[in-house]
């Protein structure tokens, strides 16, 4: 039995029609393992891409949530990554690197490395060259009566502005234009998508990116799996242990009146206390499970609430502190300054 002809005849449809796909291990299995392939189809609208040199690019954030929809992964853990440069010129020059990761239909992790660089002392002459042209432009324009006068008028300084205008805007973002830039190369890479998309002949405004979607496949576990199952209760479990400890051992309550009478009380408590749980039940059920400290604390409070004259009589009868008697001595305390507040 195929587990995935559905999944299979939906992507070999969708590449008859011109569309982007990926997907990590090809062919598709017949038949999965614990890991399962999951279709994730993404459209692109207009303001993810970008004007450049007469074509669209992609803005950083649809890279990302292309990368999301593929289930790539940002691999800390994958040798050294982050800032590569020695920071001898921390402000004109930046060595990115990232390792992207994906999972392929056995379970394990392929890796993509990725790097940028940026270099604002060697980019210097390029901008600059830019605004030489620009500032001929306007001139012409200007002559030509197309437009008005350049500012700065003087060649040297409209040049001198406009690049170090240029310039301190990439030294505000120099190590985000790095990262992102090094994490575009890896997710361009892993699915093998152009640098730039062309527009269409008869619709300038318009290209694949716009016009196609992106049919991204990834694997998951797969959660109906028993084994998967397992795993994941066992881990669940692992998980809040760690958070909130070991959990405290519960106390049976009394199941007839001869337990009962054990734990200490009046035949009306104990006639009560044998039925259907009842809220005494549960207040019961709550002091037991606490410290000897909060018994004491508990006992406390209810002496205050019920307005019991006797606990320092009680006291001084004793000569262990509270908190040192025998659990069902504390028990059947608790209980009797209940039972006298009652009487009240």
């Amino acid at each position: 039995m195929d587990q995935n002809a559905e999944l299979r005849e939906k992507l070999t449809q969708a590449k008859k029609d011109g569309h982007f796909i990926f997907v990590p291990s090809t062919p598709l299995p017949q038949a999965n393992g614990i890991f399962v392939p999951v279709l994730d189809i993404v459209k692109l609208k207009p303001e993810d891409f970008y004007a450049t040199s007469g074509k669209f690019g992609i803005h950083h954030h649809a890279f990302m949530k292309l990368a999301d929809a593929a289930g790539i992964q940002w691999a800390a853990e994958s040798g050294r990554v982050g800032r590569m440069d020695n920071r001898d010129n921390p402000n004109n020059y930046c060595s990115f690197r990232v390792v992207g990761r994906f999972r392929t239909q056995e379970g394990l992790w392929a890796e993509m490395v990725g790097h940028k660089h940026i270099n604002l002392d060697a980019k210097r002459g390029s901008i600059e060259e830019k605004y030489r042209t620009q500032f001929s432009f306007k001139v012409k324009d200007f002559k030509a009566g197309k437009g008005k006068t350049p500012w700065p008028a003087d060649e040297k300084e409209f040049i001198r502005f406009y690049t170090e205008r240029d310039i301190n805007q990439i030294k505000e973002t120099l190590d985000e234009r790095c990262e992102s830039g090094a994490q575009v190369r890896v997710i361009r890479n892993i699915l093998h998508l152009p640098v730039a998309f062309s527009p269409y002949p008869n619709d300038k405004n318009n290209h694949d990116g716009i016009s196609k979607n992106f049919y991204m496949v990834r694997y998951v576990l797969d959660s109906l799996n028993p084994l998967v199952q397992q795993v994941q209760i066992a881990s669940f479990a692992q998980a809040s242990l760690g958070i909130y400890g070991q959990a405290s051992p519960q106390v049976q309550l009394p199941q007839n009146k001869k337990e009962i009478k054990e734990v200490s009380g009046s035949d009306e408590t104990i006639e009560r206390l044998g039925q259907t749980p009842t809220s005494d039940e549960s207040r019961l059920l709550d002091f037991e499970n606490q410290s000897p400290e909060d018994q004491v604390k508990t006992i406390e409070a209810a002496i205050k609430k019920t307005g019991y004259t006797a606990h320092e009589k009680t006291m001084s009868s004793r000569k262990a502190p509270l908190h040192k008697w025998e659990q069902a001595d504390r028990t059947g305390y608790f209980i009797h300054i209940i039972e006298e507040g009652r009487k009240k």
